[in-house]
């Protein structure tokens, strides 16, 4: 039976990142590319505002999880890059960022719009994971002077 893949992405670009001290919020964006069960495919972006890195990861699966609930209900296969999201989505991880909770809480209950959802984690490299910062990185674009 074929799956509905989700390939998430998101970029945050923090101006000073490199300065010891420097706090670790920036301008953000996301990148989703979904693929139905009969391979069509459609791409989206969307601008996050500033947040940190994991928040921009959990709001850019939240995204993407409530774009794929309006092609699908059946079986989704969700794709990222960030390890930690994903170990923190399949239970390998607990949540103990209170900051975070509330983002996790609202993927876990996005994730129950579907007969069943899988979490993978892609190597940033992989062809699909590419297309996926493309598309962040164009919507951040978008949103600059």
């Amino acid at each position: 039976m074929s799956k509905a893949k989700v390939i998430v992405d998101a970029c945050v670009h923090i101006p000073g990142a490199h300065i010891a001290g420097r706090v670790g919020r920036g301008k953000a964006a996301c990148g989703v590319l979904m693929i139905d069960e009969q391979g069509n495919e459609q791409e989206l972006g969307n601008y996050l505002g500033e947040m940190t890195v994991p928040e921009a990861e959990f709001r850019g699966l939240i995204f993407a999880l409530d774009q794929a609930s309006a092609v699908t209900r059946w079986d989704v296969e969700v794709w990222m890059d960030s390890e930690l999201v994903i170990k923190w989505m399949t239970g390998e991880y607990r949540m103990r960022k209170d900051h975070i909770r509330p983002l996790f809480d609202e993927a876990k209950k996005l994730g129950g719009r579907f007969r069943s959802i899988q979490y993978f984690h892609h190597l940033g490299t992989s062809p699909l994971a590419k297309r996926a910062d493309q598309l962040a990185e164009q919507e951040y674009r978008r949103h600059q002077p």
